[in-house]
């Protein structure tokens, strides 16, 4: 099988041949840009198919963990990297006839090789320079629109992500120097018992920091400008890649390393309370792009409230039904978002005008976002109801419930005023009118059928729940 490092080592190489590649033929970035995300999912799928529960190891300059930097490679990781890259594979193929500079699509792959390399290194260090080259390719991405909102939106990410970054940093840090390792699994193995004040200090400034990317309150406030601002197919890429490599960054460190229920107490808190602020805050939006971005701040509150609701009850069906709320929203989110280029630009809640396969594509994604009965969407959100009532915590369970019909009557309300609105007729994108259609029928599809999607879902959940094969492989080769 194909090394999955040349994952990381051909996102990299292709990002900074682009100016070369456009000198060839102005076409050749954009399948560039094509062709590595496919790539991508072509290793991550062999792999998770035909690999071992054993984690795999592969190590860089020929050096054994701790001493050497290595990937670490099991089925959870395999099952985020599959999901970011089909993302960036329906959001490179949709935009393909589209003429775009090649500085764009340096980003877009530097942004996708900070996704990747997060979600498969085995090294804290490595995963901060993963996240900054991530978030610094993000901040251009953000800013490329060059409008009001979307330089105040990256401007605002500029800043609070710095300050994240640095928290991340420091934390990672403060357990070097407790543990004398960088390596996770090394880490993990030497925070089992007893944990010291610093420890638990690391552990809340790394979470802190992941907190920006994960559009976590209070460091989300960035979020809503940059969404509204910034192009559609980055908003899409904001919502279903940034944020979900991120949340798999956040899960990993807090089962692995941390693993107490104060970490887990935290995020329920903050969960809850970024779910509540987002929803309620996307009622009263009047342009359409703010409203989608509150929507999607508050289902990353509500997934990683689910992550956390595991720590509490000890259900694993709570972090399988976080699993699938992140996988319904990064399918939904990209669907919808880049729908918003068959709609007028600058759509507002109320829209007048619009045409009836726009209006199809919103009404199946959102749909799905709702949770919707024969959507992807409906078996994450029943499943949360489900959970909070078989733990018997009936306060949140009504609290959500409610949050639910907040999140139902605002979509409602889009979807009844794009039926009701004038139709007008718009040149279609024929590669983004088949990407669209074929999400909207997985989304469907999974709603009424969801095996497949629960089968993978629990290799994954199996894969991260085994933390002692994941730690006992990776130390064991020293």
């Amino acid at each position: 099988m194909v090394n999955p490092i040349l994952i990381i080592a051909f996102l990299l190489l292709f990002a900074f041949l682009m100016p070369l590649l456009a000198l060839l033929h102005k076409r050749l970035p954009s399948v560039v840009a094509l062709l590595l995300p496919a790539f991508n999912l072509y290793v991550g799928v062999t792999y998770f198919l035909k690999m071992e529960f054993i984690p795999l190891i592969i190590k860089t300059g020929g050096f054994r963990p701790p001493f050497g930097i290595n990937l670490a490679i099991d089925h959870f990781s395999l099952f985020f990297l599959i999901l970011v890259n089909v993302v960036a594979l329906f959001i490179a193929f949709s935009y393909l006839l589209e003429e775009q500079d090649y500085k764009f699509h340096m980003l877009f792959l530097l942004n996708l090789l900070g996704a990747s390399g997060i979600i498969l290194t085995g090294d804290l260090f490595n995963s901060f320079v993963f996240l900054e080259i991530f978030a610094i390719s993000a901040y251009a991405l953000a800013a490329s629109k060059r409008e009001k909102h979307a330089l105040e939106g990256a401007v605002k990410y500029l800043v609070v992500g710095s300050i994240g970054s640095s928290f991340y940093l420091l934390g990672v840090f403060l357990l070097y120097k407790v543990t004398g390792s960088l390596n996770m699994a090394f880490i993990a193995s030497s925070l089992q018992g007893e944990k010291s004040g610093i420890v638990y200090l690391a552990g809340m400034f790394m979470l802190f920091g992941l907190f920006v990317e994960t559009e976590l309150f209070p460091l989300n406030t960035w979020a809503p400008d940059v969404y509204q601002g910034a192009y559609n197919r980055i908003a899409a890429q904001f919502s279903s890649i940034i944020s979900k490599a991120a949340i798999y960054l956040m899960f990993r460190i807090v089962f692995f390393l941390f693993d107490d229920p104060l970490f887990y107490k935290l995020l329920i808190v903050m969960g809850i309370i970024t779910f509540v602020i987002a929803e309620f805050n996307a009622l009263v939006q009047k342009d359409l792009k703010r409203m989608l971005g509150y929507s999607s701040i508050g289902q990353m509150g509500l997934a990683v409230l689910a992550f956390a609701l595991y720590g509490i009850t000890s259900h694993p069906e709570a972090f399988f039904t976080a699993l699938l709320l992140v996988v319904n929203h990064a399918i939904s989110k990209a669907m919808i978002f880049t729908n918003l280029e068959n709609m007028p630009e600058y759509a507002q809640v109320d829209t007048g005008k619009a045409n009836p396969f726009s209006s199809l594509m919103f009404t199946v994604g959102a749909l799905s976002v709702m949770g919707f009965p024969f959507t992807l969407g409906f078996w994450a959100k029943i499943e949360v109801l489900g959970i909070l009532l078989r733990s018997n915590i009936l306060w949140l369970f009504f609290l959500i419930l409610i949050l639910f019909m907040v999140e139902a009557f605002y979509y409602f309300r889009v979807i009844s005023n794009l039926m009701r609105s004038e139709v007008v007729s718009v040149k279609l994108n024929p590669l983004l009118t088949v990407s669209l259609v074929v999400f909207a029928l997985f989304l469907l599809y999974q709603g009424f059928y969801p095996v497949q999607t629960f089968i993978w879902t629990n290799k994954a959940l199996n894969a991260f729940l085994n933390k002692a094969i994941y730690i006992s492989t990776i130390t064991g080769g020293l």
